[in-house]
């Protein structure tokens, strides 16, 4: 059997995490397999497990960002919510 990583999950709403459970025992599953599948699918959504040539042209992509906006001391963040984000 392969070594396991751990990762710890907090959530702040007690209503998730009764939901979670709850989603998980519908499937069949224990929480720790739902909450797994659910991040890998997340995950896929959104492109990280994808084409190494598109992670790589992001990553160029958020160097340049940063070197755009290291001279206004601001966060990447904090330039989204200002309509800044290209």
């Amino acid at each position: 059997m392969a070594k396991k990583s751990r990762l710890g999950l907090y959530l702040e709403d007690e209503e998730i995490k009764k939901q979670v459970k709850i989603a998980a025992a519908r499937r069949g599953m224990s929480t720790t397999a739902y909450c797994a599948l659910a991040i890998e699918e997340r995950l896929k959504r959104d492109g990280e497990t994808g084409n190494t040539d598109q992670k790589k042209a992001l990553l160029s992509r958020i160097d340049r960002l940063k070197a755009e906006i290291g001279s206004t001391g601001k966060s990447t963040a904090e330039l989204v919510k200002e309509g800044r984000r290209r």
